[in-house]
C-alpha cells in the first residue's frame, strides 16, 4: 500500500555570480577593474578568499544542507554567462561570469532550475544571451524566460517530483512541475524576441492566460510562475503587482508565484490555498550594503507539498530560513542572531499587511512558518 509522499521545493532570490565572485574563481572573465577590487578583498580575507579557498561550493556557504535535501532547488540567475566583450549600451550595471564556472557552481548547490527573465540576462547583448543558454543546457540545468523566439521564451521548464533522474518505488507517482519565467523590466529589451517581457496591460493578461492555460497539452501537478517585477527598495508591492499575482492564481491556475527583483525581502501572501512570495531578496552577490533595506539579508524559501488522496499535489506550508551574505557567501543564520530576528519580524509585519498570518515562534530548525493547507 502506497503512502502520500512529501516533497520540498526551495527557492532563492537573486543569485549574482559575476563581477567579484567570478574574479575569485581560478578561471574568470577579463576585467582589470573588478580584478583590482577582488585582490583587495583577498588580501583582507585570505582564509576565505585566497586561491583555492573560494571554490564552486563557496557561494552557497552554509545553506548547502537545505539545498541538497530539497526535492527541487530553484534560483533567479542574475548575470549573463559569457565571454562576449560588448555590453548592452547605456546600462549602469552589466554583469557577466565565465561560462566555465556556471556548471560547477550550480552542481555544487544542487540547483535544478534557473530563472532567466530578469534585467541582467542580456547585459552582454544577444551574443551573451546565446552563450548563457548554451552553458545552462551543457550543465543540464533547466531554465525558462528566454529563447530564440518569443514562443520559446514563453515555454515552461519541465521538472519532476521526484527528479526524473531518481528511481521511484512501485506504486509511487512522478509528478510534473512547470516553471514559467517573465520580467517587467527593462523596457529597453522590448524588441528582443527571445526575452519574456511583460507589462500590466489587458493585452498582457490575454497572452499570459494563453501561455499558462490554452497552450498546455497536459496539466502539470504544480504550476510555478517565477517573476522579476517591481522597483528596487520598496517594502510592499504596488497594486498592479498584487492584482496580477491574484490573476495568475485565479485565472491561470498558478500554484506558486516566485517573485524577485526588490533586493530585499518582501511579504508573502497565502491566497486561496496558493502562495505568493512577492520578493525573495538577494541571496548571494557582491553588492554594496543598503543599511535601510538590508539587501545583505535574504532567505531560503522552502515550500512543502504533499500528495493529495484524490491525486495531485497540495501546498502544505512555507518554511523561511533567513540568510546573510558574508564574504561572497550565503550564510544560514542562527535563530539567536539579531539579523535573523530582523528578517523574521520584517516578514511577519509585511505579510500581516497582506492579510497573511505567520505562525508564532519558530520551527525546529529556526525557520519562520506560514501554514498553507488551512487556507
Amino acid at each position: 500500500m502506497s503512502t502520500s509522499k512529501v516533497f520540498t521545493l526551495t527557492f532563492t532570490g537573486d543569485v549574482m555570480l559575476g563581477r567579484l565572485i567570478d574574479q575569485l574563481m581560478p578561471v574568470h572573465v577579463t576585467n582589470q577593474h573588478d580584478e583590482r577590487i577582488a585582490t583587495t578583498f583577498i588580501k583582507a580575507h585570505p582564509t576565505f578568499l585566497s586561491k583555492g579557498n573560494y571554490t564552486p561550493s563557496s557561494p552557497w556557504g552554509t545553506t548547502l544542507p537545505i539545498l541538497h535535501s530539497s526535492t527541487l532547488a530553484c534560483i533567479n540567475l542574475e548575470t549573463a554567462v559569457t565571454t562576449a566583450p560588448i555590453p548592452w549600451p547605456n546600462k549602469v550595471f552589466n554583469y557577466r561570469m565565465h561560462p566555465a564556472n556556471l556548471g560547477p557552481i550550480l552542481h555544487a548547490g544542487g540547483i535544478d532550475y534557473a530563472s532567466l527573465a530578469n534585467n541582467h540576462t542580456l547585459d552582454f547583448d544577444t551574443e551573451g544571451l546565446t552563450e548563457t543558454v548554451q552553458t545552462l543546457r551543457a550543465a543540464n540545468v533547466a531554465y525558462a524566460g528566454v529563447g530564440e523566439t518569443s514562443i520559446d521564451a514563453r515555454k515552461p521548464a519541465v521538472l519532476h517530483l521526484p527528479r526524473a533522474s531518481e528511481p521511484i518505488d512501485e506504486g509511487q507517482h512522478r509528478h510534473t512541475v512547470h516553471i514559467y519565467s517573465a520580467s517587467d523590466h527593462p523596457r529597453a529589451w522590448v524588441n528582443v524576441p527571445g526575452f519574456n517581457l511583460f507589462d500590466y496591460s489587458r493585452e498582457t493578461r490575454d497572452w499570459l492566460r494563453k501561455m499558462l492555460i490554452d497552450v498546455q497539452e497536459t496539466k502539470p501537478a504544480l504550476k510555478i510562475f517565477s517573476v522579476h517585477w517591481g522597483p528596487n527598495y520598496a517594502w510592499q508591492a504596488d497594486g498592479r503587482i498584487t492584482s496580477l499575482a491574484h490573476f495568475l492564481i485565479d485565472e491561470c491556475g498558478v500554484d506558486i508565484v516566485h517573485g524577485h527583483s526588490s533586493h530585499h525581502v518582501q511579504g508573502v501572501e497565502a491566497y486561496h490555498g496558493k502562495l505568493i512570495i512577492y520578493g525573495c531578496g538577494d541571496f548571494v552577490d557582491d553588492y554594496a550594503l543598503n543599511e535601510e533595506y538590508r539587501n545583505d539579508l535574504g532567505a531560503l524559501w522552502r515550500v512543502v507539498v504533499r500528495e493529495k488522496s484524490g491525486g495531485g499535489l497540495g501546498l502544505e506550508r512555507l518554511e523561511i530560513f533567513p540568510t546573510r551574505v558574508e564574504r561572497f557567501r550565503a550564510v544560514l543564520m542562527d535563530s539567536g542572531d539579531a539579523d535573523h530576528a530582523w528578517v523574521s519580524q520584517k516578514i511577519r509585519e509585511l505579510s500581516g499587511e497582506l492579510g497573511t498570518t505567520v505562525k508564532e515562534g519558530l520551527g525546529q530548525e529556526g525557520e519562520v512558518i506560514v501554514e498553507l493547507s488551512g487556507e
